[in-house]
C-alpha cells in the first residue's frame, strides 16, 4: 500500500471534528460544581482557604455526607485491612440475605482489591489486622443493627487523616461502602486519586433493587452474565432474576398451525435423562455452571433468583408434549394444560429437579398471561406451588402480577410476593392492600425491550431521573393515591428494571444489549437507594456526563467495546514498512501468523499482505461498538473456500462468502446477515462498513451499497429491521484456518462513523490505483 501520511490521518480527522464532538469529561472544577449536600453537610462553607469538601458525586448518591478539609490519597503503600473479629462475617450476613451463605468481608475484599488494582494501577495488599495506618483502608461491622436509617445494607465511610473506614452493619453493606470508595477513584483520574476527606452515613431507600434478564430468548454465555453482575453491583443493585425459559409471541393454534417449530429456550442443562432434552443446543448451564455463577455473584453483593416460568411461556416443554396442551384451536401451544394430571406433576418435577441448583430463599414461577378463561385453574396452580415448594425446599415463591387478568374466587396466597409489570394483568396498589409484598416492574417505565415498538428500545434515562421512584407505579399521574404507593409503604419491597429479547436473538447483538443494560442501570439505582434526593438538586444535563464516565471506566468490564484512542483513527494498518506497523499513535501493532506475509502487490498498492486459508494477522483488540467505521483493500482469488472469513472476533465474523451464497456476509451470535454483495475475484475491491446508533451501512468501493437488516419474524411484526453489528477486529483472517485466500491491504477502523464521501476520500488515499 501507498504509505498514508500523519498529514491524510489530520485531514481527515479535521473533516470529521464538528461531526463527531462529544460531552467533554467535566473537569476537576466542573466535578466539584456537581454540589449535592446542600442539604445534607456544610459543603458551601469555608474556612481561610480551606475550603469543607462537597459531597462528592457516586450513583447512587450519598444519603449523608458531613464535609472535611483536605484530601486523602491512595498510595502503593496503602493495605486494604480487614478486622479479624468479623473476617468470616456474621449471623446477620444470612438473615437479611435471600442467599443461604452469602459473601464475608474477605470475600468482597478480594473483590475490591482487583479492582482498586484495574482502576490506579496498586496492587495493594490485603491484610486481617486490628490496627489500620493512615494510608489504610479499614473494613469493619459493628454499626448498630438496630438503628433502622442504616437498613441492614447501610454503611458509615470516614475519609480523613487517619486513613478511611467503612464500617457497616453487615458484610454486604461494607461491600456497598467500597463501590462508593471505587467510584470516587474513578472520578479522581484526574486528580492522582486524591479523594476528599469527610464522613458519610449511607443507606437504601429499599431493601430490594433487581434487575430482571430474559437469558431464554437469546443465548447469552455465563461470562456475560458475569459482567451484569459486576456493572449492576457498580451502582448498588442485590437482586438478580434470570428468566431461564421462553419463547416469542405466540398466535392461537388455529391462527399458528406451526407453532411447535419455533424457537424456544430452556437455559438449564441436567444430566438426568428425563429433563436433559429441554436444554436448548446452543448456549445452556449445567449444575456446575450454577454453582460457579452464584458463588461468583455473592462476591458482588447479589442474589440470585431462578425463574421457571410455567404455566405459559413453555414452548420448550410442550413441543416435545403436544398432548400437554390446552386440547382447544383457541389456545396457544406454548400453554400447559394445568387441568392435566400429567402437567400437574411435571410443573412439580421440574423444581423438584432444579430446585437444589439454586441457594435462592426465594424462587419465581413465572405464572403470567395466561388463559384468562382458566383463572381459578391457574390460582390453584400458584398456591399449590406455594405449598409445594415451601414444604420441600423451604423457598418464598414469587410470580408476575396476573390477578387481574386471571379473574376468579380463589385468593392467591398472601406470603406469595408479585413482582408488578402492567396494569392489565395486576393492580400493585390492590395487591400492596390485600397484604401482598410487591416489587415495582411496572411497564413501560422499567421495561427495556430492543427493538421494540411498544416498549422502551434504550431507557429513557432523563424522564426515570426525573419522574420515576419505586413507589410511582403511574408515573403520568403521580399524585393519584389509587395509582401509587406511598414512598415508606412497608409491603413495597423495592424495584428496578427488566430487559426482554421479545423479538431473538438476532434483533441485537451481546455488546448492544449491554449497552443499553449499563445506560439503564445507573439511573434506576439513584431512584432506588435514594429516591429524588438528587434529582431534586441536580440537574440531569449535570448528572448525565458524570453517570457516563462511570458506567464507560467499571472495573472487570469488556462487553464496553470501545479501545481507547488518541484520536479518531483506532488502527491504520499500510504494511509499508514490511510489517503490521500501527500509524494512528495508538500502537496497537498487529502480528503476521501462520505464514502471512507482506509482499509487493502492484497495481498502485505498493505492499500488501498475502494470506491463505491457514493464514492471518490479529490485532491487539477485540471489537468495537457503535460508532465506528472499518474498511480494507482485499483481492481475493478465485478458490476460496466456504465462509472465508475476512474478519474475525469473538463476538463475529465478516465473510466474503456464506455457504449459500457468494455475497459478503456478516456473522454475529451464531446469526447471520446477508448483503448481497459480491467481491469480484483476483480484482482489488474496497470493502467497509459502519455502524453509528440506529444501522450498519456497508460500503463497495466507497459508495454504500447496502444496511445491513434482519427479518423480524413476530407474527405481528413481519417486516424488515436495521442491525447495529459489533465490528470485529480482532484478526484480519481465521484463527481457524478458513482465512480469504489472496492480498489485503489499507485496514483502518476510525472510532466514529463514517459516510460516503469521507469514505471515498479514505479509500482512495489508502492506494494509488481504484479498480
Amino acid at each position: 500500500m501507498r504509505r498514508v501520511s500523519v498529514s491524510l490521518l489530520a485531514a481527515i480527522a479535521a473533516m470529521g471534528a464538528v461531526s463527531v464532538m462529544a460531552n467533554p469529561v467535566p473537569s476537576k472544577t466542573d466535578y466539584n460544581a456537581v454540589d449535592v449536600s446542600s442539604q445534607n453537610s456544610p459543603s458551601a462553607t469555608s474556612s481561610g482557604d480551606c475550603k469543607v469538601q462537597p459531597t462528592p458525586f457516586v450513583i447512587p448518591s450519598l444519603q449523608k455526607w458531613d464535609g472535611g478539609k483536605g484530601e486523602w490519597k491512595i498510595s502503593k503503600s496503602t493495605r486494604l485491612v480487614i478486622d479479624p473479629k468479623y473476617a468470616k462475617g456474621i449471623s446477620l450476613d444470612s438473615e437479611h440475605s435471600v442467599m443461604v451463605n452469602p459473601s464475608t468481608l474477605q470475600d468482597y475484599a478480594a473483590t475490591f482489591k482487583a479492582e482498586i488494582k484495574e482502576v490506579t494501577g496498586l496492587d495493594i495488599t490485603v491484610v486481617v489486622d486490628s490496627k489500620s495506618k493512615k494510608d489504610d483502608i479499614f473494613l469493619t461491622l459493628g454499626a448498630d443493627a438496630k438503628d433502622s436509617t442504616l437498613n441492614q445494607e447501610g454503611y458509615l465511610l470516614d475519609i480523613g487523616k487517619k486513613g478511611v473506614t467503612i464500617q457497616a452493619v453487615t458484610s454486604r453493606g461494607a461491600f456497598w461502602g467500597t463501590r462508593t470508595l471505587l467510584q470516587m477513584l474513578i472520578l479522581a483520574d484526574d486528580n492522582d486519586f486524591a479523594l476528599p476527606q469527610g464522613s458519610a452515613r449511607d443507606y437504601p431507600n429499599y431493601n430490594e433493587r433487581m434487575t430482571m434478564h430474559d437469558i431464554a430468548r437469546k443465548p447469552v454465555p455465563l461470562s456475560d452474565i458475569k459482567e451484569y453482575v459486576t456493572m449492576t453491583s457498580f451502582f448498588k443493585y442485590n437482586t438478580q432474576q434470570l428468566h431461564f425459559n421462553d419463547n416469542p409471541g405466540l398466535q392461537t393454534k388455529n391462527l399458528m398451525t406451526d407453532w411447535k417449530t419455533k424457537y424456544s429456550g430452556f437455559r438449564l442443562k441436567s444430566d438426568n435423562e428425563k429433563f436433559a432434552k429441554y436444554a436448548n443446543a446452543d448456549v445452556s448451564y449445567t449444575k456446575q455452571d450454577m454453582r460457579d455463577y452464584q458463588d461468583f455473584i455473592k462476591t458482588r453483593g447479589v442474589d440470585l433468583i431462578p425463574e421457571i416460568d410455567l404455566p405459559a411461556h413453555s414452548l420448550a416443554f410442550t413441543k416435545f408434549h403436544p398432548d400437554w396442551t390446552i386440547q382447544k384451536d383457541t389456545a396457544r401451544g406454548d400453554w400447559l394444560d394445568l387441568g392435566n394430571p400429567e402437567v400437574q406433576q411435571f410443573t412439580k418435577d421440574i423444581w423438584t429437579e432444579f430446585a437444589g441448583w439454586f441457594d435462592a430463599k426465594h424462587l419465581s414461577i413465572g405464572a403470567d398471561e395466561y388463559d384468562a378463561t382458566k383463572g381459578d385453574l391457574a390460582r390453584t396452580f400458584v398456591n399449590e406451588m406455594h405449598d409445594f415448594i415451601a414444604a420441600n425446599f423451604n423457598k418464598t415463591v414469587r410470580m408476575w402480577g396476573s390477578d387481574t387478568q386471571l379473574p376468579g374466587t380463589i385468593n392467591i396466597d398472601n406470603d406469595i410476593q408479585t413482582v408488578h409489570w402492567d396494569w392489565t394483568y395486576s393492580d400493585p396498589i390492590d395487591l400492596i392492600r390485600r397484604g401482598h409484598k410487591v416489587t415495582n416492574l411496572n411497564a413501560p417505565d422499567c421495561y427495556l425491550v430492543p427493538r421494540s415498538q411498544s416498549y422502551e428500545d434504550f431507557i429513557d434515562e432523563q424522564k426515570v431521573y426525573e419522574l420515576w421512584e419505586p413507589w410511582v407505579f403511574d408515573i403520568l399521574d403521580r399524585a393519584n393515591a389509587s395509582r401509587n404507593a406511598s414512598p415508606n409503604e412497608p409491603l413495597l419491597t423495592g424495584g428496578g428494571f427488566a430487559s426482554w429479547i421479545d423479538f431473538l436473538s438476532e434483533s441485537v447483538t451481546r455488546v448492544e444489549l449491554y449497552d443499553r443494560l449499563s445506560k439503564a442501570a445507573g439511573v434506576y439505582a439513584e431512584k432506588l437507594w435514594a429516591g429524588a434526593k438528587n434529582s431534586d438538586n441536580i440537574a440531569y444535563e449535570k448528572w448525565a456526563p458524570l453517570a457516563k464516565k462511570l458506567r464507560e471506566n467499571i472495573p472487570g468490564i469488556s462487553l464496553t467495546r470501545r479501545p481507547e484512542s488518541k484520536g479518531q483513527f483506532l488502527i491504520s494498518y499500510d504494511f509499508e514498512d514490511g510489517a503490521v506497523k500501527d500509524d494512528s499513535g495508538n500502537n496497537y501493532d498487529g502480528k503476521l501468523n501462520n505464514g502471512a506475509k507482506v509482499v509487493d502487490a502492484g497495481e498502485g498498492h505498493g505492499k500488501a499482505v498475502q494470506l491463505t486459508a491457514d493464514s492471518y494477522i490479529t490485532t491487539p483488540l477485540e471489537s468495537i461498538r457503535y460508532p465506528y467505521a472499518i474498511g480494507m483493500w482485499v483481492k481475493p482469488n478465485g478458490d476460496q473456500k466456504a465462509d472465508a472469513v475476512l474478519l474475525e472476533s469473538g463476538d463475529g465474523k465478516l465473510l466474503i462468502s456464506n455457504s449459500t451464497s457468494p455475497t459478503i456476509t456478516f456473522e454475529q451470535d451464531g446469526n447471520r446477515y446477508n448483503t448481497q454483495i459480491v467481491l469480484p475475484p483476483n480484482t482489488w475491491s474496497h470493502i467497509a462498513f459502519s455502524a453509528d446508533s440506529t444501522k450498519t451501512s456497508v460500503f463497495f468501493n466507497m459508495r454504500r451499497q447496502a444496511i445491513v437488516q434482519y427479518f423480524n419474524p413476530r407474527w405481528d411484526q413481519l417486516r424488515n429491521e436495521t442491525m447495529i453489528l459489533t465490528g470485529p477486529i480482532n484478526s484480519i483472517g481465521s484463527k481457524s484456518g478458513n482465512s480469504v485466500d489472496g492480498l489485503v491491504d489499507g485496514f483502518f477502523v476510525l472510532n466514529r462513523a463514517s459516510y460516503g464521501g469521507e469514505m471515498a476520500f479514505l479509500g482512495k488515499h489508502y492506494a494509488n490505483a481504484l479498480p
